[in-house]
């Protein structure tokens, strides 16, 4: 992903996008690039996350408000997301579970993401 593609995500969302996620997403990990994570885990389009994270904000998440602070970073194909959080400027990332309607911590560093990730597509 660019910074133009970042700068259209944060027009079109209205939201500012922490700095580590900019940089996690413009510097695309080589592990993932080459498996589906793209298209799942660790989105890669801008239309996608925009039409996503849009979408959540108007319609809810199964019936329920979606929590602001929470953006969308990709999903896991089952109604499940994974999500940064708007308000921390450290590195993590949480799951929203659509069946428990939680988000809980998923990965707390970069390394950590990946690595689950690279094994829930195994």
């Amino acid at each position: 992903m660019t910074l133009e593609d970042i700068n259209k995500i944060q027009t079109k969302t209205g939201v500012t996008l922490p700095e580590y996620y900019v940089e996690f997403v413009t510097q695309y990990p080589k592990e993932l690039s080459e498996t589906e994570a793209p298209d799942y885990g660790l989105l890669d389009d801008p239309s996608e996350i925009i039409e996503q994270n849009i979408d959540v904000r108007m319609n809810g998440y199964f019936g329920e408000k979606w929590p602001e602070r929470y953006f969308i970073i990709g999903q896991n194909g089952c109604g499940d997301y994974y999500v940064i959080d708007l308000q921390s400027q450290n590195f993590s990332i949480g799951f929203s579970d659509h069946e428990a309607m939680e988000c809980t911590l998923y990965a707390s560093n970069k390394e950590e993401f990946i690595s689950k990730l690279l094994r829930e597509m195994d």
